[in-house]
């Protein structure tokens, strides 16, 4: 006899009685349509990215730009954060008060990377669970390079960008003010983010004046309304980002392409490999739009190249198109059952061959990340806290290698984070002080003819190199000064299937024998 229970356990639209077993499998599977039933596969496919980026987490060594940020949070109040420091970072200020809440909250720096893989996460399961695409793009969409490393991993504030596109594909069709709040923290995300904020922002007014809102007085209020509001966050973001007048970022502006050259590269960098591919990737997809008649949905990717064009792009910026892309795709997909669009196999084909790209990617970051050093500057802690501990003295400097990385010191801030203080003597703050009066060079000089006990040099290559040139003058310097060479730590980030971006940490010391190491494999 079948207890109440039992009946109440049973889906709606079994009968009561005796289970059918193969009805109950169905129904744990599910149908994209139904939104109230479990679906296994997937919950089997967040399981798996969850599990994926756990793995990861604890063998990845966090770079400068995520150090840079976490001791703004944790050195400086508030208001000096806002009122000053926050201009010399070229970014809005809503990742630095997040984390200056996680660091009151007594989060540590490696604990700032578990939540960082939770919001990547988040942002997974929304795509998964929300998105009106067939099963096997919601459950392979996750897995592309960009949402499962490079923003889930790397705990930067980019990390924040799915999560909230997503939330606006989600929400594009519902009340303005949710478009509108999360326009507006997205505009306070990063400046290559506001961009495409803004024109996803222009996409939705325009679509807005075409339907409804442009004839009811009252929709029209209302958008007013949200119009005045989203004003407000701009406002703010661009507030909080106007740079001072004595900013001495070197790249700010961009490199020394053309202008089409490096938004063109924009958009083809980080789609597929090899880059070639991403052309008519594009044309495809341009393609697909055109035949819905939704071609102004790519203003914002048309908005993001452009903003390349003229200003500093990374690897990290070019990837926010695949989380646009997700997301505007998302607003435009057909309802199941509808008659398909001109070009929508194309369309499908252009997705796949990008998702196997990406996931090719994925594995080899992961793979590279597990058994090589991203980043030189936790091995590198390690290596000096015997001498922390002893009170000697540290002071930094740097080689330029080329117009292209003119840095200065600033990738020895990657150490900070594993000392409870600033641990370098010439250094005005525990963070990067990106400032034309920043003392740093002379107090260096002054630090040398001093004889501190150990010299940390920072060296910065477009691609990885097996040990840094010790016979730049600047290791000639030292060793004219009596310093000899103790160690040197090097970390190189992959990009697609390429390795780019190597940083090393040379250390020297007073009289000591040559003790070289190298941190680029464990």
């Amino acid at each position: 006899m079948q207890t109440s229970g039992e009946a109440a356990r049973q889906p709606a639209d079994l009968p009561p009685g005796k289970p059918d077993r193969r009805k109950r499998f169905a129904w744990a599977l599910g149908d994209a349509g139904d939104k109230t039933r479990l679906r296994w596969p997937e919950w089997c496919a967040l399981v798996l990215y969850a599990a994926l980026v756990a793995f990861a987490i604890p063998y990845h060594e966090p770079f400068v730009n995520e150090a840079q940020a976490w001791q703004l949070a944790r050195t400086l109040s508030l208001a000096s954060l806002f009122h000053t420091f926050i201009h010399y970072e070229g970014s809005p200020i809503l990742w630095h008060f997040l984390l200056w809440l996680m660091v009151r909250a007594h989060v540590s720096y490696a604990g700032l990377h578990w939540i960082c893989g939770a919001i990547g996460t988040a942002a997974a399961g929304v795509l998964i669970f929300k998105s009106p695409f067939p099963r096997y793009l919601r459950l392979s969409l996750p897995f592309t390079y960009f949402l499962i490393f490079q923003y889930a991993v790397v705990a930067r504030n980019y990390v924040l960008a799915p999560l909230m596109l997503f939330g606006v594909a989600a929400c594009w069709k519902k009340r303005p003010i949710f478009v509108t709040i999360l326009l507006g923290l997205l505009a306070n995300t990063a400046l290559h983010v506001a961009v495409i904020s803004g024109g996803l922002a222009i996409v939705y007014a325009i679509e807005q004046m075409r339907g409804e809102g442009g004839k009811d007085a009252g929709r029209r209020r209302e958008l007013l309304c949200c119009a005045l509001l989203l004003i407000a966050f701009y406002g703010f973001a661009a507030w909080t980002a106007h740079p001072p007048h004595d900013l001495a970022m070197t790249r700010v502006r961009g490199e020394s392409r053309p202008f089409l050259v490096s938004a063109v590269q924009s958009l083809l960098w980080g789609m597929c490999e090899p880059m070639l591919l991403s052309a008519p990737f594009w044309v495809v997809i341009s393609l697909w739009f055109a035949a819905r008649r939704k071609i102004i949905y790519l203003l914002p990717v048309l908005l993001f190249g452009a903003f390349c064009g003229a200003v500093i792009f990374n690897w990290w910026h070019v990837g926010l198109l695949v989380p646009l892309l997700i997301s505007i795709m998302w607003m435009n997909w057909s309802a199941p059952g509808s008659k398909p669009y001109e070009f929508e196999t194309a369309g499908r084909v252009a997705l796949a061959i990008m998702i196997v790209s990406q996931i090719l990617w994925s594995g080899f970051a992961i793979y590279y990340d597990h058994d090589y050093a991203y980043a030189p500057d936790r091995a590198a802690a390690e290596f000096l806290k015997p001498y922390v501990k002893q009170g000697a003295g540290i002071a930094v400097t740097y080689v330029n290698k080329g117009k292209e990385y003119q840095s200065r010191a600033f990738p020895v801030i990657g150490i900070l984070p594993y000392f409870d203080r600033n641990i370098f003597v010439n250094t005005p703050y525990p963070f990067w002080y990106w400032s034309s009066q920043d003392p740093s060079d002379a107090r260096f000089d002054a630090a040398v003819e001093a004889h501190v006990p150990i010299v940390l040099v920072a060296v910065v290559n477009q691609y990885p190199v097996a040990q840094p040139d010790l016979d730049h003058p600047v290791f000639t310097s030292l060793a004219q000064h009596g310093y000899r060479h103790l160690a040197t730590f090097c970390g190189t980030m992959p990009q697609g299937f390429k390795l780019r971006f190597n940083m090393c940490d040379v250390f020297y010391g007073l009289g000591t024998e040559n003790n070289s190491e190298n941190g680029g494999r464990r």
